[in-house]
């Protein structure tokens, strides 16, 4: 499979940013570390108001825990690690379709769309746990 340069300067960033900033090597890819600062920002700032535990979720899609993008809401699961393609969430998140283009109004910056791309790519690690529900 040929993967285009966003993806590839995407992979290249969020792998080596830490020896870039004074690091002798770059360290070996973990992905806790990977999920927990490059993506959940992006879903936190670009997602979390429509598809949270915190407000009623559009399309019953929960953005903010492992097993809600697993599970899915009205077309099912929204990642499928590993597949750009299939992942409901990465065709949302290019605009390919007006109808199911997220978020909405404007479209995420290529980076953004990048690291979540290289995020699927990657298999889709996500050490969150089923948020508490609220009292």
């Amino acid at each position: 499979m040929i993967m285009k340069l966003p993806h590839l300067l995407a992979i290249a960033l969020a792998l080596l940013s830490p020896a870039l900033s004074g690091g002798e090597s770059a360290p070996a890819y973990e992905p806790t570390q990977f999920f927990r600062t490059q993506i959940q920002p992006i879903l936190e700032k670009r997602c979390y108001k429509c598809h949270s535990h915190e407000h009623e979720p559009e399309g019953e899609l929960f953005l903010d825990s492992k097993i809600g993008w697993q599970t899915g809401g009205e077309n099912g699961p929204a990642v499928k690690p590993g597949d750009l393609k299939n992942s409901p969430l990465i065709q949302a998140i290019r605009h390919l379709d007006s109808d199911t283009a997220m978020p909405p109004k404007k479209k995420l910056p290529p980076v953004e769309i990048a690291l979540l791309e290289t995020w699927v790519l990657l298999g889709a690690p996500d050490p969150r746990e089923a948020p508490a529900k609220a009292k």
